[in-house]
């Protein structure tokens, strides 16, 4: 906002208020916007966590993915070394 804009709202709460009651008034919505900044973080903080849960939930759905498919292959690998290692055996 320019000066001239707040200058405005000052005069009109002036009249409209009276210049008695501005400073309550002032007080009043110091009060209302310092809840709402707290509101807001909050909620900030709030979505946050619950992001950084879902990507967790995520993250570990993957890893335990990449552990089976790695066990999988582990278990081939040694069945494969088994029937190489039978087929020396036998000759």
């Amino acid at each position: 906002m320019s000066s001239g804009e707040l200058l405005l709202i000052l005069l009109v709460a002036i009249v409209v208020f009276g210049p008695n009651k501005l400073p309550m008034l002032a007080e009043h919505l110091g009060k209302l916007f310092q809840h709402l900044n707290q509101f807001k973080q909050q909620a900030k903080a709030f979505w946050q966590a619950q992001l950084n849960e879902q990507q967790l939930l995520e993250n570990t759905r993957k890893a335990e993915k990449v552990d089976a498919l790695y066990k999988a292959g582990t278990k081939n690998s040694e069945n494969q070394a088994e029937s190489s290692k039978a087929k020396i055996n036998r000759s």
